[in-house]
């Protein structure tokens, strides 16, 4: 019987050369999905491709990445997660997995993705947090970094926000949600939207951080949107970025 089966991934990315798979015939670099392909052919012994959610670079993780697959299978859902688990390596690991209908996609289905990033905000920076926050240790004014957060809220042109942004038919995307928390020398910032351009959670942050700082004014917003004031789109690092949830009906 021909199955639907989605799951939700969790990985770090710090080994990986992003999530999907890469064709550059210059170099050969691992991504997510070859990985975890691999393993799917391992087990049902056949090549099989998978739909996901949405696409992470270089070093950023994932705490929940949904992706389905469609194989002719009638083995157990718990047996076919302990058996992909026990052939993907300790930074890739299937968290949840079931069947569902044959029209689930997890990429065309899906309603909004968010994101979290954590920047390290203690003095002295940490090894053991290096691969998965960005270290700041000058003063950062969080009340304002909140009131520009909000003014980028709503369905607008990201256009500035985004890694080529001219490769994309438009720019326009609806920001649900962003929202800031601390505790333990950590700063989350999670961003809701309902899709992302590429570098456009980590351009976010980064204006937000130039906000803090005081490099950029809370009413400086709408101005970079309309692209009145100059901005240069310095992403912030790789590694402090988490695709957190995907959203569903």
């Amino acid at each position: 019987m021909m199955r639907n089966i989605f799951a939700e991934v969790e990985y770090e990315g710090t080994s990986y050369f992003g999530f999907q798979i890469q064709n550059k015939k210059d170099r050969r670099e691992v991504t997510v999905q070859e990985v975890l392909e691999k393993a799917l052919g391992r087990l049902f012994k056949e090549k099989i491709r998978i739909d996901y959610a949405s696409r992470t670079d270089r070093g950023v993780h994932a705490r929940a990445q949904a992706i389905n697959f469609k194989v002719k299978t009638n083995i157990k859902t718990s047996q076919i997660k302990k058996a992909l688990n026990s052939f993907l390596p300790s930074d890739i690991k299937i968290k949840v997995l079931k069947y569902l209908g044959c029209d689930f996609n997890a990429r065309f289905k899906a309603q909004s993705n968010k994101y979290r990033y954590l920047i390290f905000r203690k003095k002295k920076p940490s090894v053991f947090w290096r691969n998965f926050t960005w270290h700041i240790d000058e003063p950062l004014d969080i009340e304002k970094m909140k009131k520009a957060a909000k003014a980028l809220v709503g369905r607008r042109d990201f256009s500035l926000f985004a890694r080529s942004a001219k490769d994309y038919k438009h720019c326009i995307r609806c920001v649900k949600d962003i929202t800031f928390s601390q505790r333990d020398g950590l700063l989350y910032v999670d961003i809701e939207a309902d899709a992302f351009l590429r570098n456009m959670a980590r351009n976010i942050v980064s204006f937000l951080v130039k906000v803090g700082k005081g490099e950029f004014e809370t009413g400086d917003v709408n101005a970079i949107l309309e692209a009145k004031t100059s901005y240069v789109n310095k992403p912030a690092p790789a590694q402090g970025l988490y695709l957190y949830k995907v959203n569903y009906p």
